[in-house]
């Protein structure tokens, strides 16, 4: 559980709140946000008040752009060269798109080529044998190549390119190279060096450098994603050209890789994202459109949120799995056959990338849970000889939400160097890190938080052991970490005026993120599991102690197996519109809760170490030495808890419901999972933990199953098929999760069939009617292995964690 941070009240001027207008709330967040004075606020808030810096001002973009004015007034022919994920697509289709358009516009015979590199067989970049490929293709003539989200970094590449006549132009938006660094961008030269000056693999070689990172630190244009990049270079280009102006038919392309990209949304990125967002919602892109109707967005009301969590993985999953060029083809035709066509195959591989992340997630845990000793590392660093490539760097941030630890996942094919993708946990910069380890590696390359690596197999344990090193020296201790709420509001202050005023702070992303709004001290009222199998919760909610309105609908995503605290709890949320049937409502969407403190308290959670502990794991316990029931809380549940000739009672979570407060509390049994480890410790309100923490479940896929299936078969007979899952849970010492997907397992099975998914913890059972669904059965019972492959791999770190980490002190 993360502690809280309420963000200081900055109480913004009369001058900006009269200039905000509307709700109060909307001048105190852009204060919060640094946004204080009119002149910040009114072009934040009205890209018509804001003025954009010119092309030119981006250094590079001048000479960039006269080279390939020149190039299409002479009919010579282009090669775009891009990258595979969303940016890099993006990029390449505008920089595609605006070329032709120029080239017909002017009237001209300029063949426009790309190349965008697969990413299992040439990875990012250029590569010298991939671009000699390229020139080599029978009818190819290419004079000049310009680079878009790419380059910076490809001496070679640009070497080779000049070696062969070529011009070449390269955009780009990652960290320079290091043979631009201590460069004077306003005095040294950047690009157009010969061979013998610069040296024959370098990128100054080429004939035009455009890169935000030369601007100086501040400068509105330095947050440019690789799109933003070719878009300012279009621009310039269009000017040129005559056609000043018309290029902004192109701004939805710079929507798209602006957001995927997770670019900072600041000064023109901010500008160029509101101005893409308003395009892209009336596109006549053919492609773009197919890709909204696979993916269910409404144009009209499509926001940053339908990019990120809609449009972006699907175009993403191509690039993870197959070859990206589709999607510059998606992003460029004009055929709606073949657009849509190309928008079911990215719908098709984001479910494939769906299932692959399951599975390696699944299989990365029970290396965890089979060789529990890798957590002992301040990084954790898996291998394996059949993950794909495409989905390790996903599997890796799940792996750091489970453990809390920078986490790097490796390909490791038979006779091949070892690749993977990196993650870092808060405060930690991973990428610097990793190059500290640099003598064991082949290559590395990345930033704060995140990198890639490759390295000979036979490197690995020593990579794991020397990373394990480096984290303690790249670890910034300052950097506060816990959930931010940026403001606390009373349920009566909650409504749709609200939340319309809220949305004037959009587009939300990195940099201005969606404000998450807290109450304290609320009751749920009513707690229903949604969704076709019962994986989400809607819960409505008051304030606690009171009977009338409001009642708060609250959608909680995932939620299903979840605990909330007993009792009243404090809620943070985001703010929203729930759309259904035409009718448009206030909705809450859960971020996290806690259990209340009194009103006078703070709202951070205690400090790690605030409840004291007595490390009783790994030893012989006497249980006369313990705290009697009668005196304690205790936990312990699940299917095993005799220890010896000494019998422990049967005491569930639940009981911690009744605790009273002060009271010791006796974890006998080792909790399934984090949300119930901090539940129980927040509920039960311990004055001292003697942590035991034995294995005394089964969690074998069989034996669940068997448990489960025992458990249905008497409440069929006795209760009218009504089950409580929660209860169920703790009589086999489980999650919510697991016991509901081992139900599905059964209906899959034919043995039984889910009448209702009730309130609460309620589920109706009947008899099943014995029709096995093969399909299903096997999606289900892999899901629940996955599940139990969690609980396994959190009670192994449980067993061994620091007191730190379990958020508790010694004694």
């Amino acid at each position: 559980m993360q502690s809280w941070r309420v963000q200081p009240i900055i109480t913004p001027s009369p001058e900006l709140l009269a200039t905000v207008g509307g709700h109060p709330l909307v001048a105190q967040l852009l204060a919060q946000r640094g946004i204080d004075t009119p002149e910040k606020a009114i072009p934040f808030l009205d890209p018509d008040q804001y003025s954009p810096a010119p092309p030119d001002a981006l250094i590079g973009v001048e000479n960039a752009a006269d080279l390939l004015y020149r190039a299409l007034q002479q009919s010579r022919h282009v090669l775009v060269w891009g990258d595979f994920d969303v940016d890099g697509q993006t990029s390449t289709a505008l920089l595609v798109t605006a070329l032709r358009d120029l080239a017909s516009k002017l009237n001209t015979w300029s063949e426009i080529r790309f190349h965008v590199p697969n990413r299992f067989k040439e990875s990012h970049g250029i590569k010298v044998d991939s671009l000699q490929a390229c020139l080599a293709e029978e009818g190819a003539s290419i004079d000049l190549l310009v680079s878009c989200d790419t380059g910076i970094a490809e001496g070679p590449a640009v070497g080779f390119a000049k070696d062969q006549g070529l011009t070449v132009v390269i955009t780009d938006h990652h960290d320079l190279s290091p043979e631009f660094q201590g460069l004077r961008p306003t005095v040294d030269p950047l690009w157009g060096l010969d061979a013998a000056t610069a040296g024959t693999n370098s990128v100054r070689r080429a004939d035009a450098v455009v890169n935000p990172k030369f601007q100086p630190p501040g400068d509105p244009l330095r947050t440019l994603p690789g799109v933003g990049v070719a878009f300012k270079l279009v621009q310039k280009l269009y000017a040129l050209a005559g056609y000043s102006g018309e290029e902004d038919f192109l701004l939805d392309l710079v929507a798209l890789g602006i957001v995927a990209d997770v670019a900072e949304q600041v000064h023109d990125a901010r500008y160029l994202l509101q101005r893409g967002l308003e395009r892209l919602r009336t596109t006549q892109r053919i492609g773009l459109k197919a890709l909204m109707h696979q993916s269910r967005v409404d144009p009209a009301s499509l926001n940053a949120e339908s990019i990120g969590f809609q449009l972006g993985p699907r175009m993403n999953a191509l690039g993870r799995l197959e070859d990206a060029t589709l999607s510059i083809e998606l992003l460029t035709t004009n055929d709606a056959l073949r657009a849509g066509e190309l928008a079911a195959k990215l719908e098709r591989l984001n479910q494939e990338r769906q299932l692959l992340t399951r599975q390696i997630t699944a299989a990365a845990l029970e290396m965890v849970d089979q060789h529990p000793e890798l957590l002992q590392f301040n990084a954790l660093v898996l291998d394996n000889p059949h993950w794909h490539a495409g989905v390790v760097g996903i599997v890796a941030s799940k792996l750091v939400e489970q453990f809390g630890k920078p986490t790097v996942m490796l390909l490791r094919p038979p006779g091949d160097r070892a690749r993977g993708s990196a993650r870092s946990a808060p405060g930690v910069d991973i990428g610097a890190a990793i190059a500290a380890c640099s003598h064991l590696l082949l290559t590395h390359g990345g930033h704060p938080g995140a990198a890639g690596v490759s390295l000979l197999p036979e490197n690995i344990n020593a990579f794991r052991r020397a990373l394990s090193d480096q984290i303690p020296l790249h670890r910034d201790d300052s950097v506060q970490t816990g959930l931010v709420v940026d403001a606390e509001l009373a349920p009566q202050d909650l409504d749709m005026e609200l939340v319309n005023e809220l949305t004037r702070l959009a587009p939300f992303g990195q940099g201005n993120p969606m404000p998450i709004l807290a109450t304290n001290h609320l009751e749920v009222v009513e707690d229903r599991r949604i969704g076709r199998e019962g994986t989400h919760r809607r819960l409505a909610v008051r304030a606690a102690g009171t009977e009338g309105p409001p009642v708060l609908p609250v959608i909680w995503f995932h939620g299903a197996d979840a605990e909330l605290p007993a009792g009243p709890l404090d809620l943070a949320y985001t703010l929203g519109i729930n759309e259904y049937k035409g009718e448009r409502t206030l909705q809450l969407t859960y971020v996290a809760s806690r259990a209340s403190r009194p009103p006078e308290g703070d709202l951070a959670l205690p400090a790690p170490g605030h409840i004291p502990a007595v490390d009783l794991r790994q030893t012989t316990v006497d249980l006369m030495a313990l705290p009697r029931v009668t005196a304690a809380t205790w936990y312990a549940e699940g299917t095993a808890l005799a220890t010896g000739d000494q019998s422990v009672p049967y005491s569930p979570r639940q009981q911690a419901t009744t605790a009273v407060p002060g009271r010791p509390l006796v974890v006998w049994s080792t909790p399934p999972s984090a949300e119930i480890w901090e539940w129980l410790k927040s509920t039960a309100q311990p004055d001292v933990i003697h942590l035991v923490a034995r294995s005394t479940g089964n969690d074998t896929p069989p034996a669940v199953l068997r448990a489960v299936a025992s458990t249905v078969k008497y409440a069929i007979g006795h209760f009218e098929g009504l089950l409580d899952i929660g209860r169920i849970a703790g009589r086999l010492g489980l999650t919510e999760a697991s016991v509901r997907q081992a139900l599905l397992c059964l209906q899959a099975e034919g043995m039984i069939e889910i009448v209702d998914w009730g309130e609460g913890d309620a589920v109706r059972i009947a008899t099943g009617a014995g029709r096995v669904q093969a399909e299903a059965k096997k999606k289900h019972f892999n899901e629940l292995k996955d599940l139990l492959l969690e609980i396994r791999a959190y009670r192994r770190f449980f067993q061994r964690a620091t007191f730190d980490e379990l958020g508790i002190g010694a004694k």
